[in-house]
């Protein structure tokens, strides 16, 4: 419920797990979260129906747009949002966990055209940069309104306007040197390096949901737009605890793993394909997995 009783709306499509959790953390409350519906068969926010419910608020707002989504790697219309922004007031957070490094790739930076139009933006690491779990990058365009929030004032630290330690933006005042694995990994590959890596874990996705789209074992749940295949059992009744049981048998063989998930209320199964190793031989050993385990 939150613990200031804020009359405060945040407005989202397909808000991710974390996204609750951070307005518990703050104090907002988890039933702060308004869900407005999405497109059919997608996961992108409803623009117009977005658009309503700007209409009706007149206290501050907060908008989650997604550049990714976790089952589907779905994009809401950064564009369109962003018009909206000329007409009404909201703070725009754009969630790019998986999707902001389309805009390393040529055949895939369309999904991220308007990204700029948010006020603050959020980027896993640990995912296509393949740096350790905790690496992620958060980008704001109100860096004092940050340091207001965050500074930590003490006689014997740093002056932020001479040395911009992290501590004076950042919930943590001790943290290890996160960025020092991602800024080797960068050097290493460069933006044509991690391209390279986007485009081929897409198209061994698209490998994948292409030969999940003409079996008989499984149902395709969506397209696959980028890296993500989300999938089921293609049975007429279908169960989470089945999924379950099924992706233990695959985790016992031990040649895949993959997560289970709901899509839309479907119990389903989930394949992320991120690792900078990934090849070919890797989707033909997984669909001799799914072929071969009942």
């Amino acid at each position: 419920e939150g613990v200031f009783n804020l009359n405060f709306k945040v407005l989202s499509g397909t808000a991710h797990s974390s996204i609750f959790k951070s307005l518990s953390m703050l104090g907002i409350g988890r039933n702060s979260l308004q869900k407005i519906d999405t497109l059919e068969n997608r996961e992108a926010i409803d623009v117009d129906l977005l658009e309503m419910a700007l209409k009706q608020i007149n206290t501050p707002c907060i908008v989650i747009a997604n550049a990714g989504t976790v089952n589907t790697v779905d994009f809401d219309d950064l564009v369109a949002i962003g018009e909206l922004k000329k007409k009404y007031n909201f703070w725009l957070h754009v969630d790019a966990a998986f999707g902001g490094f389309a805009a390393l790739s040529e055949k895939h930076a369309h999904y991220v055209k308007g990204i700029n139009n948010a006020d603050s933006i959020t980027i896993d690491g640990h995912k296509w940069l393949n740096v350790p779990y905790d690496s992620a990058m958060q980008f704001s365009k109100h860096k004092k309104l940050q340091l207001k929030v965050f500074q930590n004032s003490a006689a014997y630290l740093g002056d932020p306007d001479v040395s911009p330690d992290y501590f004076h933006y950042t919930p943590e005042n001790s943290r290890r040197f996160r960025a020092l694995p991602a800024w080797f990994t960068l050097m290493a590959y460069g933006r044509e390096g991690y391209a390279e890596i986007i485009e081929r874990n897409c198209a061994m996705a698209k490998l994948l949901g292409d030969w999940i789209e003409t079996s008989d074992k499984f149902t395709l749940l969506s397209p696959v737009r980028m890296n993500v295949v989300c999938f089921t059992l293609k049975r007429k009744e279908i169960s989470f605890d089945d999924i379950k049981g099924y992706l233990a048998r695959i985790r016992e063989d031990g040649r895949v793993f993959f997560t289970p998930t709901l899509y839309k209320g479907v119990p389903a199964i989930r394949a992320a394909i991120s690792n900078w190793q990934t090849q070919e031989k890797d989707i033909q050993i997984t669909i001799e997995a799914l072929k071969e385990i009942d």
